[in-house]
């Protein structure tokens, strides 16, 4: 039986992750400054590119908008 590994791109971050400028501003209203203090921050439309381009499979391209545009709030 083969079996396939299905990853999940969401729009959380816990520890380590990924998320748009906009969620970090709503999740910093609701749960305070520390919401997302691990997470790395894109600008919406870089989130959308970079998160479009995962689901694609172009990891390559995706990791240079990362590494252009991401930063962390530490």
């Amino acid at each position: 039986m083969k079996t396939t590994k299905i990853s999940e791109i969401s729009g959380g971050a816990i520890c380590g992750g990924v998320i748009s400028l906009s969620m970090n501003i709503k999740n910093m209203k609701k749960y305070g400054i520390w919401a997302d203090t691990m997470a790395y921050i894109l600008p919406d439309d870089k989130y959308k590119r970079y998160v479009s381009l995962l689901k694609a499979g172009k990891r390559k391209e995706a990791s240079l908008i990362f590494d252009r545009f991401a930063h962390s709030q530490i």
